[in-house]
């Protein structure tokens, strides 16, 4: 008797920052059309007050822990505990800049990079814990998951846009993808890798746009982080050979 190839499981998260409500919004709206999946509200209590963060920064609170004073380090470590028990897990922000979608890859290794592959998202980007501002990310710590990045948050389109990938991923997650497969989709993709942050102001930046320097540098969440005295993060294109 031919036996049915177990389907993943995976678990989805919108609002692990409380004023990105895109993921809450993106995943209603596909729990409507498909299933297949679970999700969860990161951050309800941030998500109802529409505030980044309540009581720390969710996103740099992992690992977590169960007996902290902090919500945000309670519930990293809740979150945590549940993703043990999923093949993948996605975890979905929004930002004001003009981005468009992309992949974050917090982990490099190779099931989070054919877990990449299956999205139909062009831009995938490595962003390693290069600085404190950066440590402890949800995915970091992920059995296989990365996060979503989509900007503008606040514009339809790129929301709709959104949940017709997420859709097509979960319709398509049975779908075997072998080594060769996904360095092939990989080299068809653009890589980035963030290397470093750029400080004071400098005009005429775009994200995904390279600086005509010489240098080959391309700008990342351009004017995101102002209030860190940030003007953008900054990454460089690779290919998939140096990652695999």
């Amino acid at each position: 008797m031919e036996i049915e190839d177990r389907k993943p499981k995976i678990l989805m998260i919108g609002a692990t920052h409380g004023d990105e409500p895109i993921g809450v919004r993106t995943l209603c709206d596909l729990a409507g059309r498909t299933d297949g999946f679970d999700w969860t509200i990161g951050n309800p209590p941030a998500f109802r007050l529409g505030s980044r963060e309540f009581q720390g920064n969710l996103n740099r609170s992992a690992p977590g822990d169960a007996r902290s004073s902090q919500y945000a380090e309670r519930r990293a470590a809740e979150i945590l505990a549940s993703a043990e028990n999923y093949d993948w897990c996605i975890d979905l922000h929004g930002t004001s800049a003009y981005t468009g979608i992309f992949v974050i890859i917090t982990n490099l290794t190779r099931d989070n990079l054919r877990l990449a592959a299956r999205l139909d998202i062009s831009r995938i980007v490595y962003w390693p814990s290069i600085s404190p501002e950066l440590k402890g990310p949800l995915s970091e710590r992920f059995p296989c998951g990365l996060e979503i990045e989509c900007g503008p948050k606040s514009m339809p389109l790129v929301e709709a846009r959104l949940t017709d990938i997420l859709e097509r991923f979960v319709r398509d997650k049975t779908e075997t993808m072998d080594d060769e497969e996904t360095l092939r989709i990989l080299g068809g993709r653009e890589l980035y890798e963030v290397d470093g942050v750029l400080k004071g102001p400098i005009e005429g930046l775009e994200d995904f746009v390279t600086i005509a320097d010489g240098t080959d540098r391309v700008p990342l969440l351009v004017g995101q982080y102002a209030d860190q005295g940030i003007t953008c993060y900054m990454m460089h294109r690779v290919r998939p050979a140096k990652w695999w």
